[in-house]
């Protein structure tokens, strides 16, 4: 090959005759000539592209097409001195020049007769230098994103594996960054581009979606709203293991919201509850663009609709009033209480801070350990007037609401064991860790559906070491041995807890009625004044309830219950105080069976699994055919004779992604993507007592006045002359005895909270 060029070191590349173009050589397609003209290139060391083509003015087909080198040409001048747009500098990429003018090309034209093309003209020089084997897979012919990569950085993405990452990863698979056969801008553009045709159909997609799983299994609900514009507004959607598992485990609900995953800022809206191992699941779930009341009974109607369960019997939220109107007008039925952890983290904000520090921990004491109403509200009224707190209002309100979060009020009434929604914002952590604010409705579903996998893969872990594992037992008590095959881990290790603890309480009768028998409950180990429980027996209906009502608040018998039982000598534990939600058999039939499912693979999954196999027989081949240039002859040979066969298999099987997506947009709705949500939430969270600390106002060691950036440095009363420093220097230490005074050993100033309310 010729190469005109005064480098004397240049690279001069060695094509064998056969796989040069040749004048009269004939193709059955463009795309035949093309790869044939490319793959020249990249034996020679360039990189080759499309150039001109000429059409039959009658018929309108393509009759003449020329392929050049990339280097052919010259950049446009008048595009390229094009430096300012208006008054503005056009923004440019830092770019340099590529094109030298090169004359090498190659030129087909159709023949007359017949479906074939043939090659009318080819030049072979070039006029720079050439790129060596080292390099040339960098060009721009020689780079391509196979469908197996899509397929497999789509699911790197879902996975939230970093780009940069993608490439490391790849280039261990294929032995190299020379053998990817793209490079890490290549998968950055490709995943841009997925962006960009996402936009404007995000709503439509994602309803297409749900249509989709509907058809696969008739048990998948979703349905949703738009507004009169055809803008998206909101959704619900519930498949049909949520919805299986709703009606085992729906009792007990917690609904919270939450912001940040998903780029229009739409509300994430999930019902979640406990299983059997007491892991989070999740019911169902919607997305908001506001959260007025219509819109919370829009959604929990839809919850309603798609639960065979109907309502659930409580539901723990957030303190929100439009969350509150709504849930008393959908479910007027079900207990309503607020989250207690919530509320509690208000106290210092609502509360001075030397009342904070000095009360707190009394009101606490109140609120969690009273065992009466009427002890809980007479010791409230004595810790607020101690406290000088009968004005606050927020207080007054809170006590007004008292029903709805103090746990005395509720503890009668079977919660799982919760007492807060925390358990929904652990599951909001948990989503987060798949989703971010930069997805659109798409991925966050695709996310949100991984996520959900991984979930309920924990249930299957549980349930496995359930079947095969059994804890130890750590007495000879016949009740043990026999709970232990009938709860799950979990649920046992709790109710051998309370067993153990059993054996320090003693059991004294009080007093004997006609229908109740009344018994007194107290550890060996405590003084006489402390408080004891109250143990009641139903002698009619032979039931036992304790004042702690640990049994009714949680499920599980407690210690006081069993002691009587111990002393009693009840070896196997009744019937009635098993609660089936907490057993290995929780599941077992459930009133609603999911419909079977129709499978239809996942496209990307199919060419995943077919890529994966085929991998493993190729590189098994490559390592054998490698050890002899008789096998290598041989493979190559081959190879060329099955890469033929595929590509005539692939032509009758090629589809068209722009007119699949015109079918999706054909197909229905003509619904417009959301627009971005301004939450009443957002900007709004909880910080940490540190964050706290560095935004609250600071004390001058000099005036001892207090301002935002205020202190000795830049205190506007102080002077240079030494008596003002001496007065400071007084002063300073005169407020640090004063503050240690203050805070004695109390370590409660350090955690942000503010000192000048």
């Amino acid at each position: 090959m010729e190469v005109n060029t005064d480098d004397d070191q240049q690279f001069i590349p060695q094509v064998a005759d056969d796989r040069k173009p040749k004048i009269g050589m004939e193709f059955v397609s463009l795309e035949d000539a093309f790869s044939f003209y490319n793959q020249y290139a990249r034996e020679a060391g360039f990189s080759a592209r499309i150039s001109n083509i000429k059409k039959n003015k009658i018929t309108n087909e393509v009759v003449w097409k020329k392929f050049v080198c990339f280097k052919e040409g010259r950049t446009d001048e008048i595009r390229s001195n094009k430096k300012e747009i208006g008054d503005r500098p056009k923004n440019e990429r830092a770019r340099g020049e590529v094109r030298t003018g090169c004359k090498s090309k190659i030129s087909i034209v159709k023949k007359q007769t017949g479906i074939n093309w043939i090659v009318s003209t080819f030049m072979e020089s070039h006029n720079h230098p050439l790129s060596t084997p080292s390099k040339v897979h960098l060009l721009r012919s020689h780079r391509n994103i196979s469908a197996s990569k899509k397929a497999l950085t789509q699911q790197f993405s879902e996975a939230n594996v970093p780009t940069c990452q993608q490439m490391r990863l790849l280039e261990i698979e294929y032995g190299g960054p020379e053998h990817v056969g793209c490079t890490e801008r290549d998968i950055r553009n490709f995943e841009k581009k997925l962006r960009d045709e996402q936009k404007g159909i995000d709503a439509e997609t994602l309803i297409e979606f749900f249509a989709s799983e509907k058809d696969k299994n008739s048990s998948f609900f979703f349905d949703y709203e738009t507004y009169s514009d055809k803008r998206f507004s909101m959704c619900f959607w519930a498949d049909p293991v949520s919805r299986r598992a709703n009606s085992v485990f729906g009792d007990v609900v917690v609904f919270d919201t939450t912001y940040n995953t998903n780029k229009y800022g739409m509300i994430f809206a999930p019902f979640v509850g406990v299983n059997h191992h007491h892991q989070t699941i999740v019911f169902g779930c919607g997305f908001l663009t506001d959260e007025k009341t219509q819109s919370f009974v829009w959604l929990f109607n839809k919850f309603i609709e798609a639960m065979p369960k109907g309502a659930p019997n409580v539901i723990i939220t957030d303190q929100d009033p439009a969350m509150a109107k709504a849930i008393a007008q959908v479910f007027p039925k079900t207990v309503h209480r607020y989250c207690l952890w919530h509320i509690l983290n208000k106290f210092p904000d609502k509360l001075n801070p030397v009342t904070f520090r000095d009360y707190y921990r009394s009101i606490k004491n109140v609120i969690q350990n009273s065992t009466t109403p009427d002890e809980f509200e007479k010791s409230w009224e004595d810790v607020i007037k101690c406290a000088n707190l009968e004005q606050n209002d927020w207080l007054s309100l809170m006590y007004e609401l008292r029903q709805k979060w103090v746990p005395i009020y509720f503890n009668h009434i079977f919660c799982a064991g919760m007492s807060s929604s925390q358990r929904s914002e652990s599951s909001h952590a948990f989503f987060k860790r798949y989703v971010s604010n930069k997805n659109s409705l798409m991925d966050f579903i695709t996310r949100f559906n991984r996520a959900l996998r991984h979930q309920r893969h924990n249930e299957l872990v549980a349930d496995h070491i359930d079947v095969n594992e059994h804890p130890k037992i750590k007495t000879n008590w016949p009740m043990e041995a026999q709970m232990v095959k009938v709860y799950t881990k979990k649920k046992y290790v709790e109710f051998q807890s309370e067993m153990c603890e059993s054996h320090g309480y003693y059991v004294q009768q009080v007093s004997v009625g006609v229908e109740l028998v009344i018994y007194n409950v107290m550890n060996f180990q405590t003084c006489s004044s402390s408080k004891s429980r109250t143990l009641t027996h139903n002698k009619q209906l032979d039931y036992i309830s304790c004042s702690c009502m640990k049994f009714e608040f949680e499920g599980i018998p407690c210690r006081h219950m069993l002691a009587f039982f111990r002393i009693n000598q009840v070896f196997q534990l009744p019937d009635k105080y098993i609660l089936k939600r907490w057993t290995r058999d929780a599941k077992v039939g459930a009133i609603y069976a999911m419909a079977e499912q129709n499978v239809i693979d996942d496209p990307k999954m199919c060419v995943m699994s077919r890529h994966s196999r085929l991998s493993y027989k190729a590189s098994v081949v490559i390592d054998d055919a490698s050890l002899t240039d008789e096998g290598t002859n041989f493979f190559d040979e081959q190879l060329d004779y099955i890469l033929k066969k595929i590509k005539e298999i692939n032509i009758s099987r090629t589809f068209n992604n722009g007119s699949q997506k015109k079918n999706i947009m054909d197909g229905v709705f003509g619904i417009t993507d959301p627009s971005e949500v301004r939450t009443k939430g957002c900007g709004k969270r909880l910080k940490s007592s540190k964050e706290k600390s560095t935004s609250k106002t600071r004390l001058c060691r000099g005036c001892g006045h207090r301002g935002v950036s205020h202190d000795k440095r830049n205190c506007p009363n102080l002077n240079d002359s030494s008596t003002v420093d001496d007065h400071h220097k007084n002063d300073d230490n005169t407020n640090k005895e004063d503050f240690a005074s203050m805070t004695g050993s109390n370590n409660m100033w350090t955690t942000g909270i503010r000192l000048d309310e």
